[in-house]
């Protein structure tokens, strides 16, 4: 068949220029039918498929000339998958504790491995497919959150740069770094609850569980602590009035109860530390304990398969357990949030949270009321690390330190002082 008679059979065809009296199909110039051919520093030869003839040659002489200047990356290095690499990432790191990991892991598994960015090639990253998930992302996450996860997966490109799979750390662009969430970008310098608000929780708990907001807010205990504070760790004849001795927590190792020091402890440097028990704090645990008598637990330490550590503790479930944090949370303690309208409970007819977001709101907002009230009472930053088991007081300073109520009346006072006292 000549052309004349194919183009009278397909009037709308047309011919290509570059292959004269061939008529073009519908896939014409879209497959990659041009190979660019180099040898890498070890001189195997290597290909990539090009569209064009130009495109080819361009990409051939980029590859040639940084085998030459020694910046050379080998392409097939960036074919591994987003979610593939940060499994690798994973598999090499190590922690002193267990669960340290497993946060690691949950983590990535649903804000990285669990999205559309897990399957791109590492070398496909770009700034806008990282804006685009950091966006995702932030309706889910407290920034606070988001920056870890964000800290994570640059150090999981951070080992792709050095294996050499990849140039350049895509997290590090600036059009990326100009939106990654930031140090205290969410720090609430007000305080998320008052003294006020704390004594109207109290009074919607259990009353098996009342004392817990003492012993966070007048011993600046963490969650895990309190749920693992028993009487031996009291010694009410301490040369400098009584004192409790924070040794431990109520940890989980997946989902088993374990004991362990407390946070960043190991076993050669627990982080444990002593508080002054003031006497409120000590006649709440007091009267707690006429109703509810200490009861002895025993729990692996650590890890799920640790030695068996048997331990007295105040706070229990009514089946005689310890508590288990995720359950207090859910079913006790946002109850009395919602009770005293500091959340508000969503929408029963649609899946997933019962509430609105109150993670500022939690027992760990106790911790913040505890450290706030030190201050105003003048207690150094030096010492109030001390208490509440800080090694680097500017950690204090960036994240427990809030406004104070009336600290203007304060202020002039202090230079009204120190005028009089020149004088």
């Amino acid at each position: 068949m000549t052309s004349e008679e194919c183009l009278e059979r397909h009037p709308e065809a047309l011919v290509c220029k570059q292959h004269k009296g061939k008529f073009q199909s519908k896939a014409h110039g879209q497959g990659k039918r041009w190979q660019a051919r180099w040898r890498n520093p070890d001189g195997k030869q290597e290909t990539e498929l090009c569209r064009t003839e130009t495109e080819a040659k361009k990409y051939e002489n980029k590859m040639r000339t940084e085998v030459d200047d020694g910046s050379y990356i080998n392409p097939e290095g960036g074919e591994v998958r987003v979610g593939e690499w940060v499994k690798i990432w994973m598999s090499g790191l190590t922690f002193d504790n267990p669960r340290t990991i497993q946060r690691y892991e949950q983590r990535m598994r649903l804000h990285v491995i669990g999205t559309a960015l897990s399957k791109l090639r590492i070398k496909d990253v770009s700034a806008t497919a990282l804006r685009d998930w950091l966006t995702g992302r932030r309706e889910l996450l407290e920034d606070s959150t988001l920056r870890l996860v964000f800290a994570n997966l640059q150090s999981a490109f951070d080992l792709a740069v050095d294996d050499e799979l990849i140039r350049k750390n895509p997290c590090l662009n600036r059009s990326v770094q100009a939106v990654k969430p930031r140090r205290g970008s969410t720090n609430v310098k007000e305080l998320a609850l008052t003294w006020i608000d704390t004594e109207k929780i109290r009074t919607e708990l259990p009353e098996r569980y009342k004392p817990l907001v003492d012993t966070g807010r007048g011993l600046g205990m963490r969650q895990g602590e309190c749920f693992g504070f028993g009487p031996d760790d009291i010694d009410w004849d301490h040369e400098d009035g009584p004192m409790v001795h924070i040794v431990r927590q109520v940890a989980h190792d997946g989902p088993i109860l374990v004991f362990d020091n407390p946070k960043g402890g190991t076993d050669d440097d627990p982080k444990d530390r002593w508080v002054e028990l003031g006497e409120d704090v000590a006649e709440a645990i007091l009267e707690h304990t006429v109703k509810y008598p200490p009861i002895e637990v025993t729990l692996p330490w650590r890890t799920r398969d640790g030695e068996p550590v048997t331990a007295k503790i105040f706070f229990y479930g009514r089946e005689k357990k310890p508590i288990q944090a995720a359950w207090f949370n859910s079913y006790v303690w946002k109850p009395a949030l919602a009770a005293v309208g500091l959340i508000a409970p969503l929408d029963p007819n649609k899946p997933g949270r019962k509430w609105e977001k109150s993670r500022d709101k939690m027992m760990h907002a106790l911790r913040h009321l505890y450290a706030s009230m030190m201050l105003d009472g003048g207690v150094d930053i030096y010492t109030l690390a001390d208490r509440l088991g800080h090694s680097d007081p500017a950690f204090t300073l960036r994240n427990y330190v809030h406004r104070v109520a009336g600290a203007g009346a304060k202020v002039r006072q202090a230079v009204r002082s120190m005028y009089g006292k020149a004088a």
